[in-house]
């Protein structure tokens, strides 16, 4: 039996500022006007660059990401992927 996965909600508040934080840096340039609704790979994000743009944001937000369940959908958006984030964090002590 699968356990049902929650998102924490209040993480994920965390989370999507951080992104469009740390995203200009994973992507090495600037990238205005980005939400929860602008398309990863649009912006020329490879799958490479999502796991980087994942060690990132465990970095700045100081949690672990269980990367083990990730799926072609989850990177979709940055709002998708914030839900991913907030569903697969562990807190670190």
């Amino acid at each position: 039996m699968q356990m049902e996965r929650v998102v924490d909600s209040a993480l994920r508040e965390r989370v999507v500022p951080s992104m469009c934080t740390v995203l200009p840096r994973v992507l090495k340039r600037e990238v205005p006007g980005l939400s929860e609704t602008t398309r990863l790979f649009d912006l020329g994000l490879s799958s490479a660059g999502t796991l980087e743009l994942l060690l990132e944001l465990e970095e700045d937000l100081e949690i672990q990401i269980d990367v083990e369940e990730i799926d072609q959908a989850d990177p979709e958006t940055i709002g998708t992927l914030a839900d991913f984030v907030a569903e697969h964090a562990l807190v670190e002590d």
